[in-house]
């Protein structure tokens, strides 16, 4: 049965102090340690595997939990004593339960940058109490990721932190290698504190808690204060100002893109932002991004007994995970415990809670509008991760919202009487199967609105323009084709259940929960409206939802589709 972190931690409201935050994390790591030892009765391991061999998944699961517990500093200082010794094991060639060095493209490369940072922020836990073969097996281990082939994208943050904690250690290195990586992350710089994960030009979840996060982490620790170091301060500050309106009144961040398995992993940006002490870093605002949404996540039910984070979003979804989504995967999150870093007289704790105000008007962030009103909504004709499971629903549909949530197999199911939120599908004429938006052949700003050109397969292009007016989003659709095509188009998700195939019944498009409402109000163009139920479990914040729907046929030729989507709370904060 999964539990919430308040359930299992006794707590009330979440992370509302340094003492009931250290209260949270003492329950995840000590149950998480027996699971570790391999003595709880229930194990992990059928949770979920990854592209790696489960004894990598078992080095994830301790570095991963290093995150949450290096933070906490003496206070868990049995459990350190632990995680000490199987790291100096598994770094050891002579010992049987050695790690093996990492190759070309290995997951352990992401793992030691956990141990990278212990040697430094909990130095007299990790490097002091090593004998001289100790720290020359450890060094060796983690100095061995110097010639290796990385992906070109965030894994290159891994390097850096490893290279720049053992030159902090006295431990040669190539100095070329750490100033290449650097050299290729400044690379990835877009603009506004933003970065690019790569050459593909995706922006996404992955800036708070790796670029950003890593960032902070390598300023602080840089000594010199060099100018580059004092860049990446000044980008992450300016990362804050558009990052704040990820996160809606309650705290729920935005549900869009991939690794969204990490949950509340990208609340550690903000606790690392207060750490720097520039004057030019809201404090008030760190503390409450970070607060708001550790409270919503420690309510979410998706911890296990045995404290194990498991895979999906507010509930149990294997359905979220990416091809590197292992059982231990998820603990990643533990990074937002980064706050116990931070004494209670630290201006973090010390500081008020200032609300998060709805916008009058919307914030671009690269190809995002995003606009808050109770919770987040985003436009968006950005690109997208194309390699990873279901990466059109993470990145390619109209809209995506923090209260909503998204679906996938949004398009899968559609002749089975489900359907996904925000998406306009045509019927193939010749295979039958259900195709929306994928990529896009062009994506660009025009005034107030966001316009992409896409084409579902060859005789159809569909010119879509989109904005924000007066709390809606006004959606186009201009498409062109060589035969009559049928379609469907579909709102915002709303967290109530609709019968199967009572879809065949034209109704208003328009659905409503006790919390929730979504409407699509056809202005102009073909159609009948519609509700139908998405499948179970596609929504990755409620297993039952349903979602407004204009259905009909495009004729040959060139026709336009306008709607008004409007959706939010019913009782709005």
């Amino acid at each position: 049965m999964a539990r919430s972190l308040n359930c299992l931690a006794n707590t009330v409201q979440g992370c509302i102090s340094r003492s009931e935050t250290l209260q949270m994390l003492k329950v995840i790591v000590e149950r998480q340690m027996v699971v570790v030892r391999g003595t709880a009765q229930d194990l992990p391991n059928f949770n979920s595997a990854a592209h790696y061999t489960a004894s990598v998944a078992g080095i994830e699961h301790i570095c991963r939990l290093m995150w949450g517990a290096v933070p906490a500093g003496n206070e868990l200082s049995s459990e350190h004593d632990e995680l000490r010794r199987l790291i100096v094991n598994g770094t050891n060639p002579s010992h049987p339960d050695f790690w093996q060095f990492p190759r070309n493209y290995d997951q352990r490369v992401v793992e030691m940058s956990s141990i990278a940072v212990a040697l430094i922020d909990a130095n007299e836990l990790y490097w002091q109490p090593l004998g001289h073969e100790q720290r020359a097996n450890l060094a060796a281990w983690l100095n061995s990721v110097t010639d290796l082939e990385l992906p070109p994208n965030n894994w290159r943050w891994f390097r850096v932190l490893i290279l720049k904690a053992l030159s902090l250690l006295g431990v040669e290195i190539k100095q070329q290698v750490l100033e290449q990586d650097l050299a290729f992350i400044d690379e990835m710089y877009l603009a506004n504190g933003l970065y690019q994960d790569g050459l593909t030009g995706v922006v996404d979840y992955y800036n708070p808690f790796a670029f950003q996060l890593y960032a902070l982490v390598y300023a602080r620790w840089d000594n010199s204060q060099s100018e580059f170091s004092q860049i990446l301060l000044r980008r992450a500050i300016e990362f804050s100002n558009s990052y704040q309106y990820w996160f809606s009144q309650d705290g729920k961040p935005l549900c869009y893109g991939r690794s969204l398995n990490y949950r509340f992993a990208g609340a550690a940006f903000w606790v690392e932002l207060a750490r720097s002490g520039h004057p030019d870093v809201d404090v008030q605002l760190a503390r409450t991004c970070w607060q708001l949404t550790m409270g919503w996540w420690s309510e979410q039910p998706i911890w296990d007994n045995n404290a194990q984070l498991l895979p999906g979003f507010a509930y149990p979804n294997l359905l979220s995970s990416e091809f590197y989504t292992s059982y231990a995967s998820p603990m990643l999150a533990l990074k937002a415990f980064n706050a116990l870093a931070l004494s209670d007289d630290h201006p973090f704790w010390q500081a008020s809670l200032t609300p998060l105000l709805d916008m009058e008007q919307p914030v671009k962030v690269a190809n995002h509008l995003l606009i808050r009103r109770g919770g987040v909504y985003m436009l968006t004709n950005g690109k997208g991760s194309a390699e990873l499971r279901h990466c059109n629903d993470k990145y390619a549909k109209f809209a995506y919202s923090s209260d909503h949530g998204l679906c996938v197999e949004s398009s899968q199911w559609i002749d089975q009487g489900w359907a996904g939120d925000n998406i306009l599908a045509f019927r193939h004429p010749e295979t039958k199967q259900w195709i929306s938006r994928s990529r896009n052949l062009e994506a660009h700003v025009h005034g107030d609105s966001l316009v992409s050109v896409w084409s579902p397969f060859p005789g159809c292009e569909v010119k879509t323009t989109q904005r924000f007016s007066h709390g809606k989003e006004v959606r186009l659709n201009q498409v062109t084709t060589n035969q009559p095509l049928d379609f469907v188009m579909t709102g915002y998700a709303v967290d109530t259940w609709n019968q199967w195939f009572s879809h065949n019944e034209p109704r208003e498009s328009k659905v409503e929960s006790d919390n929730l409402y979504s409407e699509l109000i056809l202005i102009s163009g073909p159609g009948e409206t519609r509700v139908y139920p998405c499948a179970p479990n596609t929504n990755l914040l409620y297993p039952h939802a349903s979602v407004p729907v204009i259905t009909g046929q495009f004729l040959q030729g060139t026709s336009n589709l306008l709607v008004e989507v409007c959706a939010g709370k019913k009782n709005p904060l």
